[in-house]
Protein backbone atom coordinates (compact mmCIF):
# COMPACT_ATOMS: atom_id res chain seq x y z
CA UNK A 1 0.00 0.00 0.00
CA UNK A 2 2.62 2.06 0.85
CA UNK A 3 4.70 1.64 -2.47
CA UNK A 4 1.26 1.92 -4.49
CA UNK A 5 1.23 5.56 -2.75
CA UNK A 6 4.57 6.60 -3.31
CA UNK A 7 4.91 5.61 -6.89
CA UNK A 8 1.37 7.82 -7.28
CA UNK A 9 3.21 10.83 -5.56
CA UNK A 10 6.33 10.41 -7.77
CA UNK A 11 4.27 10.60 -10.98
CA UNK A 12 2.04 13.35 -9.70
CA UNK A 13 5.23 15.28 -9.06
CA UNK A 14 7.02 14.04 -12.68
CA UNK A 15 3.45 15.29 -14.71
CA UNK A 16 4.02 18.76 -12.70
CA UNK A 17 7.45 19.15 -13.97
CA UNK A 18 6.55 18.67 -17.52
CA UNK A 19 8.71 16.46 -19.56
CA UNK A 20 12.23 16.74 -18.57
CA UNK A 21 13.63 16.67 -22.49
CA UNK A 22 11.34 19.14 -23.68
CA UNK A 23 12.73 22.79 -23.89
CA UNK A 24 9.95 24.62 -22.45
CA UNK A 25 10.68 22.61 -18.98
CA UNK A 26 14.31 24.11 -18.57
CA UNK A 27 13.62 27.96 -21.06
CA UNK A 28 10.37 30.22 -21.47
CA UNK A 29 10.12 30.52 -25.87
CA UNK A 30 11.74 34.14 -25.54
CA UNK A 31 14.55 32.19 -24.08
CA UNK A 32 14.61 29.45 -26.81
CA UNK A 33 14.08 31.90 -29.52
CA UNK A 34 17.36 33.66 -28.26
CA UNK A 35 19.47 30.63 -27.43
CA UNK A 36 18.47 29.28 -30.70
CA UNK A 37 19.21 32.98 -32.64
CA UNK A 38 22.86 32.31 -30.85
CA UNK A 39 23.63 29.19 -32.07
CA UNK A 40 22.93 29.12 -35.49
CA UNK A 41 25.90 31.68 -35.40
CA UNK A 42 27.53 28.10 -35.25
CA UNK A 43 25.42 25.71 -36.98
CA UNK A 44 24.06 27.51 -40.21
CA UNK A 45 25.71 27.93 -43.52
CA UNK A 46 27.79 31.31 -43.04
CA UNK A 47 26.25 34.31 -44.20
CA UNK A 48 27.60 35.21 -47.39
CA UNK A 49 31.13 37.33 -47.42
CA UNK A 50 31.57 36.10 -43.42
CA UNK A 51 34.24 34.47 -42.25
CA UNK A 52 34.21 32.55 -39.04
CA UNK A 53 36.01 35.31 -37.28
CA UNK A 54 33.31 37.35 -38.56
CA UNK A 55 29.82 35.82 -38.33
CA UNK A 56 29.35 37.47 -35.34
CA UNK A 57 28.78 41.17 -36.43
CA UNK A 58 25.74 42.97 -36.48
CA UNK A 59 26.00 43.40 -40.23
CA UNK A 60 25.11 39.62 -40.58
CA UNK A 61 22.02 39.68 -37.94
CA UNK A 62 19.33 39.39 -40.84
CA UNK A 63 21.21 36.82 -42.38
CA UNK A 64 21.09 34.41 -38.82
CA UNK A 65 17.41 35.47 -38.11
CA UNK A 66 16.30 33.92 -41.11
CA UNK A 67 18.45 30.94 -40.35
CA UNK A 68 16.74 31.04 -36.69
CA UNK A 69 13.29 31.10 -38.32
CA UNK A 70 14.45 27.70 -39.97
CA UNK A 71 15.53 26.25 -36.87
CA UNK A 72 13.62 24.37 -34.00
CA UNK A 73 14.52 23.92 -30.41
CA UNK A 74 13.28 19.77 -30.50
CA UNK A 75 14.90 18.42 -27.22
CA UNK A 76 16.63 19.42 -24.09
CA UNK A 77 17.98 17.84 -21.17
CA UNK A 78 20.11 19.87 -18.00
CA UNK A 79 23.46 17.76 -17.25
CA UNK A 80 24.77 19.69 -14.67
CA UNK A 81 24.18 23.79 -13.77
CA UNK A 82 24.11 25.71 -16.92
CA UNK A 83 24.85 22.74 -18.88
CA UNK A 84 22.45 21.51 -21.39
CA UNK A 85 22.20 18.53 -24.06
CA UNK A 86 19.81 20.47 -27.18
CA UNK A 87 18.40 18.55 -30.00
CA UNK A 88 17.68 21.09 -32.75
CA UNK A 89 16.36 20.89 -36.25
CA UNK A 90 16.31 22.84 -39.24
CA UNK A 91 15.11 22.89 -42.86
CA UNK A 92 17.71 21.17 -45.55
CA UNK A 93 17.67 22.26 -48.60
CA UNK A 94 16.31 19.91 -50.74
CA UNK A 95 13.83 19.49 -53.73
CA UNK A 96 11.71 17.36 -50.97
CA UNK A 97 10.35 18.63 -48.15
CA UNK A 98 12.99 17.31 -45.48
CA UNK A 99 14.69 18.35 -42.58
CA UNK A 100 18.34 17.45 -40.64
CA UNK A 101 19.02 17.49 -36.75
CA UNK A 102 21.93 18.98 -34.63
CA UNK A 103 22.23 17.75 -31.23
CA UNK A 104 25.27 18.63 -28.84
CA UNK A 105 25.82 20.50 -25.72
CA UNK A 106 25.40 23.70 -24.84
CA UNK A 107 26.61 26.15 -21.58
CA UNK A 108 23.58 28.69 -20.89
CA UNK A 109 24.12 31.22 -18.33
CA UNK A 110 20.56 33.02 -16.25
CA UNK A 111 20.38 35.34 -18.63
CA UNK A 112 20.17 32.71 -21.91
CA UNK A 113 23.85 33.70 -23.43
CA UNK A 114 25.13 30.98 -25.01
CA UNK A 115 28.63 30.50 -23.17
CA UNK A 116 29.87 27.48 -24.75
CA UNK A 117 28.47 25.47 -27.84
CA UNK A 118 29.77 21.90 -29.53
CA UNK A 119 27.74 19.77 -31.98
CA UNK A 120 27.86 15.99 -31.26
CA UNK A 121 26.78 14.75 -34.32
CA UNK A 122 24.47 16.17 -37.40
CA UNK A 123 21.79 13.70 -38.91
CA UNK A 124 21.28 13.37 -42.68
CA UNK A 125 18.43 14.70 -44.94
CA UNK A 126 15.03 13.00 -44.02
CA UNK A 127 11.83 13.61 -44.20
CA UNK A 128 9.83 14.84 -40.45
CA UNK A 129 8.32 11.71 -39.32
CA UNK A 130 12.06 9.93 -39.70
CA UNK A 131 13.76 12.64 -38.14
CA UNK A 132 11.60 12.67 -34.99
CA UNK A 133 11.99 8.92 -34.86
CA UNK A 134 15.95 8.96 -35.57
CA UNK A 135 16.94 11.86 -34.06
CA UNK A 136 15.17 11.54 -30.54
CA UNK A 137 16.79 8.18 -30.60
CA UNK A 138 20.31 9.71 -30.86
CA UNK A 139 19.27 12.47 -28.38
CA UNK A 140 18.36 10.13 -25.89
CA UNK A 141 21.21 7.71 -26.40
CA UNK A 142 24.08 10.80 -26.07
CA UNK A 143 22.06 12.05 -22.97
CA UNK A 144 22.72 8.30 -21.45
CA UNK A 145 26.49 8.83 -22.58
CA UNK A 146 26.35 5.79 -25.35
CA UNK A 147 28.70 5.71 -27.88
CA UNK A 148 26.82 6.63 -31.26
CA UNK A 149 30.01 5.35 -33.62
CA UNK A 150 27.53 2.62 -34.61
CA UNK A 151 25.09 5.20 -36.43
CA UNK A 152 27.40 6.99 -38.38
CA UNK A 153 27.38 6.49 -42.11
CA UNK A 154 30.31 4.01 -42.12
CA UNK A 155 28.10 1.39 -40.20
CA UNK A 156 24.06 2.96 -41.04
CA UNK A 157 24.38 4.91 -44.59
CA UNK A 158 22.82 7.45 -44.97
CA UNK A 159 20.01 6.97 -42.50
CA UNK A 160 21.18 8.88 -38.95
CA UNK A 161 24.29 10.56 -38.31
CA UNK A 162 26.26 12.32 -41.13
CA UNK A 163 28.84 14.28 -39.22
CA UNK A 164 31.51 13.44 -37.49
CA UNK A 165 32.55 10.55 -39.94
CA UNK A 166 36.25 9.52 -40.65
CA UNK A 167 37.18 12.70 -42.14
CA UNK A 168 34.93 15.35 -40.27
CA UNK A 169 34.94 16.22 -36.56
CA UNK A 170 34.31 18.42 -34.31
CA UNK A 171 36.49 21.30 -33.12
CA UNK A 172 35.54 22.35 -29.52
CA UNK A 173 38.39 25.13 -29.70
CA UNK A 174 36.94 26.43 -32.91
CA UNK A 175 33.70 25.30 -32.40
CA UNK A 176 33.15 24.48 -35.85
CA UNK A 177 33.58 21.04 -38.13
CA UNK A 178 36.94 20.59 -39.07
CA UNK A 179 37.78 18.01 -41.87
CA UNK A 180 40.85 16.69 -40.76
CA UNK A 181 42.44 15.88 -44.36
CA UNK A 182 42.21 19.38 -45.61
CA UNK A 183 43.26 21.53 -42.34
CA UNK A 184 46.17 19.25 -42.35
CA UNK A 185 46.68 19.79 -46.11
CA UNK A 186 46.41 23.95 -44.85
CA UNK A 187 48.46 23.93 -42.26
CA UNK A 188 51.53 22.87 -44.22
CA UNK A 189 51.70 25.74 -46.15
Amino acid sequence: MNKCIFSGVIIILLAACGDPKEPSTYFSKEDQDYIVLQCVRYSAKRAPNATHETKFKAEFDEYYSLAAKETDFRRCFKESDDNYFFLMTRKARSIWPAREAIGGKMKVNKEGKLLDYQEVFRTWKMTEDTLNTRAFELFDRMTKGEDLTPFRTKYKGDRYIEFPDDRNLWNKEKRKWSDRYLDSVMNFR
